[in-house]
């Protein structure tokens, strides 16, 4: 057995709630001690008089891509082209390809994508994807172009770009031909910095959106190889298949719009910078109808990317019917949830509707004359990333940081979501810490054994050098270890 002491241990059971030592056996805490206690025949774990919380938990990323980018080109600092094709030129194929993310039109000098022949330039004879940072459109060189299998001709006058359906498309082709080792390892990638910032527990999506599971059997089956706990989810709409895998739920990334940055989002009213553009639904109705009536007969959770209010609607509308006629507790989710209205949160709490958000989008898209400004307008800015109304309602809550879009941090999304540009839409700094850890494991219905500290549960600790409850900067608040199950996975020099 260990005991873990000299350390603040806050349960998250309730707002204040805390102790000073652990007892551990086999990675399940035995008891909680409000002093130090005198006990003989363990290991003793100085924790240094850190501050402890339940290990945190995101709740929607991308690992695979987030591990396999990571081995590619960072464009989030480029300010003009050619900083771009600078960065470009210095990197290296992953299994003869070449990755590159976190592009952001809106910030180089010139406001606009490089073109296919520019990429062309520096790789003639490897193929190149580089993705806008939300990830719903891309720019690919023509030796991409000519391998991939279209279902339909680009136009003739292609210059690269791709978004909707093409996009996926590409995306999709980008990913595939990975040996099982090599996906493995970058899921291990992956693990370690999800690790690193304090996440004990990720979930992950798995698939194509469509009906291709994917790597989701190799993932289920190795899983005992990662130093984070993966929930999985076959991010598909083939119920049969997610049933056939054994999955408790389905989805996912699996669009019901695009994104506001590439005008995709679907909304009720249309686009301030586009007048008449009201963005696109992707899938029919009688189509989401089926799929999620489907999943909800077979007890599979839904979770279903929607970001504009019109395709919030779409997909509540359905699970609304669900729910109406046969009541369950599957916590079907949707994802993003961005652009609300007063009667949809009404409905996500009538409904029994979980919602997974990123309040890093606010901090990078609700800035004055920022991305939701020039889409949106002021006054339905103020109507994205409601993380209080939400949480007042009583619905079900939690945070993530949709790596690789964002970065995998939940520190720096517990700060965001204390500082929403909203002032009215600010969480406390203890209901921010509550959507990575307590809310985080009742949506993936693991609140026995997750998300709290407390006698029976799981050893996941998060130690930092400051206290969250206390800090006016939790954003660069250090941390001293990541514990799970018991084991020191992390010790940082000085702790």
């Amino acid at each position: 057995m260990k005991l873990f002491y000299n350390a603040r241990f806050y349960s998250m059971k309730q707002e204040n709630d805390s102790f000073a030592a652990a007892l551990v056996d086999n990675g399940i805490i035995k008891e909680t001690f409000l002093t130090e206690p005198d006990i003989s025949n363990v290991e003793k774990i100085d924790l240094r008089d850190s501050f402890v919380y339940p290990g945190f938990i995101d709740t929607h990323t991308h690992s695979f891509e987030g591990g396999l980018y990571s081995l590619g080109a960072d464009l989030e600092k480029a300010a003009t082209l050619k900083d771009v094709f600078s960065i470009l030129s210095e990197t290296k194929p992953v299994s003869g390809k070449i990755f590159a993310f976190h592009f952001d039109e809106r910030l180089v000098n010139e406001k606009r994508f490089p073109t296919a022949s520019e990429l062309d330039k520096i790789f003639p004879d490897t193929p190149v994807i580089l993705r806008r940072i939300d990830g719903h459109s891309s720019v690919i060189n023509i030796k991409a172009a000519k391998s991939i299998d279209w279902d339909k001709p680009l136009p003739g006058n292609f210059n690269g770009h791709l978004s909707k359906r093409e996009n996926g498309k590409a995306v999709n082709w980008f990913h595939r031909n990975f040996d099982d080792e090599s996906i493995l390892e970058i899921y291990q990638k992956a693990a370690n910095i999800a690790l690193k910032e304090g996440h004990t527990t990720i979930h992950t999506m798995i698939g194509d959106g469509h009906s291709n599971i994917k790597h989701y059997e190799l993932i289920r089956n190795n899983l005992h190889r990662f130093p984070v706990e993966f929930i999985l989810y076959p991010q598909i709409t083939d119920v049969a298949k997610a049933l056939e895998a054994g999955s408790p739920r389905i989805g996912g990334c699996v669009l019901a719009d695009g994104s506001f940055g590439s005008h995709t989002a679907a909304v009720l009213d249309s686009y301030s910078d586009e007048p008449g553009n009201y963005g696109s639904l992707y899938r029919s109705s009688k189509s989401w109808n089926n799929f999620i009536q489907n999943a909800h007969k077979n007890n599979l959770q839904v979770a279903v990317h929607c970001i504009g209010d019109a395709a919030i609607s779409q997909i509540l509308t359905i699970y609304e019917k669900a729910q109406k006629d046969k009541p369950k507790d599957l916590r079907h989710a949707i994802i993003h949830n961005e652009l609300t209205t007063e009667d949809i949160l009404d409905r996500e709490k009538n409904a029994r509707v979980s919602v997974i958000m990123q309040p890093m989008f606010d901090r990078l898209w609700a800035n004055p004359n920022g991305l939701y400004e020039n889409r949106l307008g002021k006054e339905r800015t103020l109507r994205t990333n409601r993380l209080a109304s939400i949480y007042k309602r009583g619905i079900l809550l939690t945070g993530s940081s949709d790596w690789y879009i964002t970065k995998m941090n939940a520190l720096k999304g517990i700060d965001a979501a204390t500082r929403i540009h909203n002032k009215n839409e600010r969480l406390s700094a203890y209901q921010a810490v509550e959507i990575y850890t307590k809310n985080a494991a009742e949506l993936s219905f693991d609140e026995n054994r997750l998300g709290t500290l407390e006698v029976g549960k799981q050893a996941d600790f998060v130690c930092l050098q400051n206290d969250i409850f206390t800090s006016d900067s939790i954003a660069e608040i250090k941390i001293a270890a990541v514990i799970k199950k018991g084991c020191i996975k992390i010790q940082n020099e000085g702790n």
